[in-house]
């Protein structure tokens, strides 16, 4: 199996995870298991990965009922994009009004920045608030 960078942000990248407890944080969350450029590669990974999980259940091994293993597939671009959602997010729990520069980024879909019209975008526009 070839497995790819799973932060390689150019190529689309299907990602195995294991939602398990994380001893460097402190958590339990899904952690990266590998990432491959093929789908069946991605999960001949997943059943393996699932059959390690139920192998160390059926020996006997504590297992935490949340454990599990999953997986999602990343576009090209998906990790850029997050960021920029970020971003918007985190100015506007700040209070701060979307300006011209939002309005070229490119966002994912999921996200929009709405703002209201100024005589500066439209000089018509207080015209026909009248």
């Amino acid at each position: 199996m070839a497995e790819v960078d799973p932060e390689d942000d150019s190529i689309e990248r299907f990602v195995v995870y294991h939602y398990r407890y994380d001893p460097q944080r402190s958590e339990r969350r899904n952690v990266v298991v590998a990432a491959y450029d093929d789908a069946g590669e991605f999960e001949a990974r997943v059943d393996h990965e699932n059959a390690r999980l139920r192998g160390r259940a059926a020996r006997g091994e504590r297992i935490d009922p949340r454990e599990h293993i999953s997986g999602t597939v990343l576009p090209p671009g998906y990790a850029r994009l997050a960021a920029r959602a970020r971003l918007v997010r985190r100015a506007n729990v700040r209070g701060v009004a979307p300006g011209r520069r939002l309005d070229r980024l490119e966002l994912p879909d999921s996200v929009a920045v709405l703002r209201p019209v100024t005589e500066q975008d439209d000089p018509d526009a207080a015209s026909r608030e009248r």
